[in-house]
Protein backbone atom coordinates (compact mmCIF):
# COMPACT_ATOMS: atom_id res chain seq x y z
CA UNK A 1 0.00 0.00 0.00
CA UNK A 2 1.17 3.30 -0.87
CA UNK A 3 0.97 6.17 1.95
CA UNK A 4 -0.30 9.92 1.90
CA UNK A 5 -1.69 12.79 3.21
CA UNK A 6 -4.65 15.45 3.33
CA UNK A 7 -2.32 18.22 2.76
CA UNK A 8 -3.35 22.14 2.78
CA UNK A 9 -3.46 24.24 -0.36
CA UNK A 10 -2.80 27.35 1.86
CA UNK A 11 -1.08 29.88 -0.08
CA UNK A 12 -1.04 28.26 -3.69
CA UNK A 13 -2.61 25.28 -5.01
CA UNK A 14 1.27 23.96 -5.56
CA UNK A 15 2.65 24.77 -2.25
CA UNK A 16 0.42 21.19 -1.34
CA UNK A 17 3.06 19.39 -3.19
CA UNK A 18 5.79 20.58 -1.27
CA UNK A 19 4.12 19.99 2.06
CA UNK A 20 3.63 16.63 0.63
CA UNK A 21 7.24 16.05 0.09
CA UNK A 22 8.20 17.64 3.22
CA UNK A 23 6.45 14.65 5.27
CA UNK A 24 7.57 11.95 2.51
CA UNK A 25 3.90 11.23 0.91
CA UNK A 26 3.73 8.62 -1.58
CA UNK A 27 0.74 10.14 -2.85
CA UNK A 28 -1.70 12.80 -2.36
CA UNK A 29 -4.95 14.44 -1.41
CA UNK A 30 -6.10 17.85 -1.11
CA UNK A 31 -9.11 20.00 -1.28
CA UNK A 32 -9.82 21.96 -4.04
CA UNK A 33 -11.34 25.25 -2.46
CA UNK A 34 -12.50 25.61 1.20
CA UNK A 35 -13.90 22.68 2.46
CA UNK A 36 -16.57 24.67 4.75
CA UNK A 37 -17.69 27.07 1.61
CA UNK A 38 -19.57 26.33 -1.35
CA UNK A 39 -17.19 28.92 -3.09
CA UNK A 40 -15.18 28.00 -6.25
CA UNK A 41 -11.72 29.12 -6.49
CA UNK A 42 -10.87 29.87 -10.32
CA UNK A 43 -7.24 29.28 -10.07
CA UNK A 44 -5.27 30.21 -13.43
CA UNK A 45 -3.01 27.92 -15.73
CA UNK A 46 0.24 28.72 -14.14
CA UNK A 47 -1.19 27.91 -10.75
CA UNK A 48 -2.52 24.53 -12.38
CA UNK A 49 0.91 23.78 -14.40
CA UNK A 50 3.32 24.58 -11.66
CA UNK A 51 1.18 22.18 -9.61
CA UNK A 52 1.33 19.72 -12.05
CA UNK A 53 4.89 19.90 -13.07
CA UNK A 54 5.82 19.87 -8.94
CA UNK A 55 3.77 16.37 -8.22
CA UNK A 56 5.61 15.30 -11.52
CA UNK A 57 8.47 15.27 -10.43
CA UNK A 58 7.93 14.50 -6.94
CA UNK A 59 6.25 11.41 -7.93
CA UNK A 60 3.10 11.55 -5.95
CA UNK A 61 0.56 9.21 -7.43
CA UNK A 62 -1.94 8.98 -6.93
CA UNK A 63 -3.39 12.59 -6.44
CA UNK A 64 -7.45 12.48 -5.04
CA UNK A 65 -9.28 15.38 -3.92
CA UNK A 66 -11.64 15.25 -0.77
CA UNK A 67 -14.99 17.22 -2.02
CA UNK A 68 -16.51 19.65 0.49
CA UNK A 69 -17.94 18.54 3.75
CA UNK A 70 -21.24 20.55 2.45
CA UNK A 71 -22.40 18.26 -0.26
CA UNK A 72 -25.30 16.39 0.34
CA UNK A 73 -26.80 14.97 -2.62
CA UNK A 74 -29.03 12.63 -0.90
CA UNK A 75 -30.59 15.62 -0.09
CA UNK A 76 -34.64 17.15 -0.78
CA UNK A 77 -34.08 20.16 -0.91
CA UNK A 78 -33.63 21.58 -4.69
CA UNK A 79 -31.62 24.12 -3.68
CA UNK A 80 -29.29 22.15 -1.57
CA UNK A 81 -28.95 19.59 -4.24
CA UNK A 82 -28.34 21.29 -6.51
CA UNK A 83 -25.24 23.03 -4.79
CA UNK A 84 -24.21 19.73 -3.90
CA UNK A 85 -23.73 18.80 -7.85
CA UNK A 86 -22.15 21.44 -8.69
CA UNK A 87 -19.51 21.16 -6.33
CA UNK A 88 -18.97 17.50 -7.21
CA UNK A 89 -18.43 18.50 -10.54
CA UNK A 90 -16.12 21.36 -9.58
CA UNK A 91 -13.73 18.72 -8.00
CA UNK A 92 -13.96 16.26 -10.51
CA UNK A 93 -12.94 19.50 -13.61
CA UNK A 94 -9.75 20.72 -11.08
CA UNK A 95 -8.89 16.62 -11.03
CA UNK A 96 -9.23 16.51 -14.60
CA UNK A 97 -7.50 19.14 -15.15
CA UNK A 98 -4.68 18.50 -12.95
CA UNK A 99 -4.55 14.46 -13.93
CA UNK A 100 -5.96 13.38 -10.36
CA UNK A 101 -7.57 10.08 -10.26
CA UNK A 102 -10.67 10.79 -8.02
CA UNK A 103 -12.57 13.64 -6.06
CA UNK A 104 -13.79 11.22 -2.96
CA UNK A 105 -17.09 12.76 -1.63
CA UNK A 106 -19.56 11.76 0.92
CA UNK A 107 -23.09 11.45 -0.27
CA UNK A 108 -25.11 13.00 2.57
CA UNK A 109 -27.78 12.58 4.88
CA UNK A 110 -31.18 11.40 3.65
CA UNK A 111 -32.61 12.64 7.14
CA UNK A 112 -36.14 11.23 7.71
CA UNK A 113 -36.53 10.28 4.09
CA UNK A 114 -36.75 6.84 3.65
CA UNK A 115 -33.41 5.10 1.47
CA UNK A 116 -35.91 4.22 -1.83
CA UNK A 117 -36.78 7.89 -1.88
CA UNK A 118 -33.34 9.51 -1.15
CA UNK A 119 -31.40 6.71 -3.82
CA UNK A 120 -32.98 8.65 -7.27
CA UNK A 121 -31.64 11.64 -6.22
CA UNK A 122 -27.92 10.19 -5.45
CA UNK A 123 -27.84 8.52 -8.85
CA UNK A 124 -29.26 11.76 -10.44
CA UNK A 125 -26.30 13.82 -9.09
CA UNK A 126 -23.95 11.32 -10.24
CA UNK A 127 -25.31 11.34 -13.61
CA UNK A 128 -25.22 14.77 -14.06
CA UNK A 129 -21.66 15.17 -12.35
CA UNK A 130 -20.24 12.35 -15.15
CA UNK A 131 -22.12 13.69 -18.04
CA UNK A 132 -20.10 17.03 -17.17
CA UNK A 133 -16.51 16.11 -16.58
CA UNK A 134 -14.07 14.09 -18.69
CA UNK A 135 -11.91 11.29 -16.43
CA UNK A 136 -11.99 11.86 -12.83
CA UNK A 137 -13.33 9.25 -10.86
CA UNK A 138 -16.11 9.90 -8.51
CA UNK A 139 -15.34 8.04 -4.97
CA UNK A 140 -18.09 7.21 -2.59
CA UNK A 141 -16.66 7.03 0.80
CA UNK A 142 -18.21 4.69 3.21
CA UNK A 143 -19.69 6.50 6.43
CA UNK A 144 -20.26 5.67 9.92
CA UNK A 145 -24.31 5.92 9.28
CA UNK A 146 -25.14 8.46 12.01
CA UNK A 147 -28.14 10.53 11.65
CA UNK A 148 -29.07 9.21 8.52
CA UNK A 149 -25.86 9.34 6.69
CA UNK A 150 -25.67 7.46 3.23
CA UNK A 151 -22.96 4.85 2.53
CA UNK A 152 -23.10 3.66 6.15
CA UNK A 153 -23.86 0.25 4.88
CA UNK A 154 -22.42 -1.53 2.20
CA UNK A 155 -25.70 -2.21 0.98
CA UNK A 156 -26.26 0.84 0.35
CA UNK A 157 -23.10 1.50 -1.52
CA UNK A 158 -24.18 -1.47 -3.62
CA UNK A 159 -27.35 0.24 -4.33
CA UNK A 160 -25.90 3.24 -5.86
CA UNK A 161 -23.59 1.60 -7.52
CA UNK A 162 -25.92 0.08 -9.44
CA UNK A 163 -28.45 2.95 -10.12
CA UNK A 164 -25.34 4.45 -11.74
CA UNK A 165 -24.92 1.21 -14.40
CA UNK A 166 -22.14 0.31 -12.48
CA UNK A 167 -20.23 3.13 -14.18
CA UNK A 168 -16.91 2.65 -15.04
CA UNK A 169 -16.10 6.41 -13.42
CA UNK A 170 -17.49 5.00 -10.40
CA UNK A 171 -16.22 3.30 -7.30
CA UNK A 172 -15.38 3.42 -3.60
CA UNK A 173 -13.09 4.56 -0.88
CA UNK A 174 -12.91 2.98 2.67
CA UNK A 175 -12.62 4.64 6.05
CA UNK A 176 -10.58 2.69 8.39
CA UNK A 177 -12.06 4.99 11.28
CA UNK A 178 -15.72 5.03 9.35
CA UNK A 179 -15.64 0.94 9.45
CA UNK A 180 -14.61 0.56 12.89
CA UNK A 181 -17.25 3.11 14.21
CA UNK A 182 -19.85 1.47 12.03
CA UNK A 183 -18.90 -2.11 13.72
CA UNK A 184 -16.43 -3.78 11.89
CA UNK A 185 -13.80 -5.22 14.27
CA UNK A 186 -10.24 -4.04 12.08
CA UNK A 187 -8.01 -5.17 15.36
CA UNK A 188 -7.87 -8.40 13.82
CA UNK A 189 -6.93 -10.67 10.73
CA UNK A 190 -9.71 -12.49 11.33
CA UNK A 191 -11.78 -9.30 11.83
CA UNK A 192 -10.55 -7.59 9.26
CA UNK A 193 -10.89 -10.69 6.72
CA UNK A 194 -15.03 -11.01 7.89
CA UNK A 195 -15.62 -7.04 6.49
CA UNK A 196 -13.17 -7.56 3.50
CA UNK A 197 -15.38 -11.06 2.57
CA UNK A 198 -18.38 -8.88 3.09
CA UNK A 199 -17.56 -6.01 1.17
CA UNK A 200 -16.37 -8.14 -1.79
CA UNK A 201 -19.64 -10.41 -1.77
CA UNK A 202 -22.15 -6.92 -1.51
CA UNK A 203 -19.77 -4.18 -3.43
CA UNK A 204 -16.52 -6.02 -4.90
CA UNK A 205 -12.94 -5.28 -4.17
CA UNK A 206 -12.71 -4.45 -7.59
CA UNK A 207 -15.06 -1.37 -6.76
CA UNK A 208 -12.52 -0.06 -4.56
CA UNK A 209 -9.88 2.33 -4.95
CA UNK A 210 -8.87 3.94 -2.08
CA UNK A 211 -8.46 4.30 1.60
CA UNK A 212 -8.27 6.37 4.33
CA UNK A 213 -6.33 5.69 7.18
CA UNK A 214 -7.35 7.30 10.52
CA UNK A 215 -7.25 5.21 14.12
CA UNK A 216 -10.44 5.77 16.12
CA UNK A 217 -10.99 7.54 19.30
CA UNK A 218 -15.07 6.03 19.49
CA UNK A 219 -15.22 2.84 20.39
CA UNK A 220 -16.57 -0.14 18.16
CA UNK A 221 -19.46 0.68 16.65
CA UNK A 222 -19.86 3.94 18.15
CA UNK A 223 -20.83 5.50 15.14
CA UNK A 224 -18.43 8.44 16.49
CA UNK A 225 -16.67 9.68 13.42
CA UNK A 226 -13.55 10.75 15.42
CA UNK A 227 -9.89 10.71 14.11
CA UNK A 228 -6.84 9.56 16.09
CA UNK A 229 -3.52 9.36 15.02
CA UNK A 230 -1.99 5.86 13.95
CA UNK A 231 -1.64 3.77 17.34
CA UNK A 232 -3.70 6.00 19.60
CA UNK A 233 -7.13 4.51 19.09
CA UNK A 234 -9.04 2.02 19.63
CA UNK A 235 -7.65 0.23 16.24
CA UNK A 236 -4.13 -0.10 17.45
CA UNK A 237 -0.90 -0.14 15.83
CA UNK A 238 -1.60 -4.04 15.40
CA UNK A 239 -4.70 -3.54 13.66
CA UNK A 240 -3.00 -1.17 11.35
CA UNK A 241 0.01 -3.70 10.68
CA UNK A 242 -2.97 -6.19 9.43
CA UNK A 243 -4.51 -3.65 7.63
CA UNK A 244 -2.02 -2.23 5.13
CA UNK A 245 -0.27 -5.37 4.21
CA UNK A 246 -3.18 -7.40 3.48
CA UNK A 247 -2.89 -8.82 0.21
CA UNK A 248 -6.11 -7.47 -1.25
CA UNK A 249 -5.09 -4.10 -0.17
CA UNK A 250 -2.12 -3.75 -1.00
CA UNK A 251 -2.53 -2.33 -3.93
CA UNK A 252 -4.27 1.24 -2.60
CA UNK A 253 -3.24 3.85 -2.16
CA UNK A 254 -3.76 5.02 1.38
CA UNK A 255 -4.13 8.39 3.07
CA UNK A 256 -4.19 9.97 6.61
CA UNK A 257 -6.21 12.22 7.84
CA UNK A 258 -5.29 12.17 11.54
CA UNK A 259 -4.93 14.96 13.92
CA UNK A 260 -1.47 14.74 13.80
CA UNK A 261 0.82 14.14 16.76
CA UNK A 262 1.50 17.96 16.98
CA UNK A 263 -2.15 18.55 16.81
CA UNK A 264 -1.55 20.89 13.45
CA UNK A 265 -3.07 17.73 10.73
CA UNK A 266 -1.38 15.13 8.78
CA UNK A 267 2.05 14.48 9.85
CA UNK A 268 5.73 12.77 9.20
CA UNK A 269 5.26 10.89 12.12
CA UNK A 270 1.98 9.54 11.24
CA UNK A 271 3.32 8.43 7.64
CA UNK A 272 6.42 7.17 9.56
CA UNK A 273 4.82 4.52 11.38
CA UNK A 274 2.30 3.35 8.99
CA UNK A 275 5.66 2.17 6.46
CA UNK A 276 7.39 1.04 9.63
CA UNK A 277 4.20 -1.21 10.02
CA UNK A 278 4.41 -1.89 6.20
CA UNK A 279 8.38 -2.82 6.64
CA UNK A 280 7.36 -5.28 8.78
CA UNK A 281 5.09 -7.05 7.16
CA UNK A 282 7.15 -7.75 4.28
CA UNK A 283 8.46 -11.45 3.51
CA UNK A 284 12.04 -11.20 4.12
CA UNK A 285 14.42 -12.45 1.68
CA UNK A 286 15.88 -15.60 2.41
CA UNK A 287 20.10 -15.04 1.39
CA UNK A 288 20.91 -17.60 -1.03
CA UNK A 289 23.41 -20.60 0.38
CA UNK A 290 26.81 -20.38 -0.17
CA UNK A 291 28.12 -23.24 -2.67
CA UNK A 292 30.83 -25.87 -0.98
Amino acid sequence: MKFGAHVSIRGALHLAVDRAVAIDCECLQIFVGSPRQWREVHYSEHDFDLFVAKRRDAGLDPLVAHTAYLINLASADPQLHARSTAALIYALRVMDRLGGKAAITHLGSRGTHPWPDALPRVAAALGVALEATDRAMILLEHSVGAGGQVGGTFEELRDVLHAVHDHPRVGVCLDSCHLFAAGWDLRTADGLATMLRDFNRTVGLERLHAFHLNDSQGALGSRLDRHANIGQGRIGRAGFATLVNHPRLRRLPGFIETPGFDHHGPDGRNLRLLKQLRAAGRPRRQRPRSGH
